[in-house]
């Protein structure tokens, strides 16, 4: 289990879902949460799972029968949409975040030590202020503990996967490759739905849709992300 700490607009959740496209969205299960603005002040927050579901988690509208602030939250639905989504089997899970208003879910908690105590591939954000619950699980996950900040913001995806991947070799190599593809912008010829990357070894063409990116080349198919799509990411270069 890796976490992710960091004080509020330190860019937790943008690093989050940086990662969750290096990774590769098909190889993720999970969700992350935003808030929900109203005349440039925050009413509320909405959860996303990386299904493509999402609920309304807590509002100043909402019944204050659990809250956080001046927040109502909804745990029924966050038990029955995000604990669902993190019962999938895929290759990563991705928890934005383990907090308060999450943690008024006794399921949630014990979802979280179930999974700390698996084989899991678990990357979770985690709150600064603590209890007793997120206060041992730093502790016990204290050597995989980062935090954020906006100095190291835009490199801790690329730390997280690599941590993340420390025993996949190919893996870490195409990570590495897409340091050098970033760094060489004549390689890519930017379409109006589509990027075209001049590889080492041949033309490669990158799309998104609401799935993640996606990559002509063959480790892409075999892995749902590849040096081309971590190239673009790096170079904050959208589609």
């Amino acid at each position: 289990m890796i976490l992710l700490i960091g004080k509020p607009n330190t860019g937790k959740s943008t690093a989050i879902n940086t990662l969750i496209h290096l990774l590769g969205k098909d190889n993720c299960a999970g969700f992350y949460t935003k808030e929900i603005l109203q005349n440039k002040e925050r009413v509320g927050f909405r959860t996303y799972t990386l299904s493509d579901r999402d609920f309304i988690f807590a509002h100043i509208d909402l019944p204050k029968t659990y809250a956080v602030e001046n927040f109502g939250v909804d745990i029924d639905s966050f038990e029955k949409i995000a604990l669902n989504e993190l019962k999938k089997d895929k290759k990563y899970l991705i928890i934005d975040e383990i907090a308060s208003m999450q943690l008024y879910s006794k399921a949630f908690e014990d979802l979280i030590t179930e999974l700390s105590n698996s084989n899991k591939k678990v990357i979770a954000s985690i709150c600064e202020i603590d209890n007793d619950f997120t206060a041992s699980l730093k502790e016990r996950f204290k050597d995989d503990l980062y935090i954020i900040n906006e100095e190291n913001r835009d490199e801790m995806p690329y730390l997280l996967a690599e941590r993340v991947n420390q025993d996949d070799e190919e893996y870490l190599s195409k990570l590495e490759l897409s340091k050098k593809y970033a760094k060489e912008a004549e390689r890519f010829a930017f379409e109006k739905d589509k990027v075209i990357l001049r590889s080492t070894h041949d033309v490669r063409t990158i799309t998104k849709d609401n799935k993640g990116y996606h990559c002509t080349c063959d480790y892409y198919q075999r892995n749902g992300t590849c040096s081309h799509i971590m190239s673009l990411l790096r170079m904050k270069k959208e589609i």
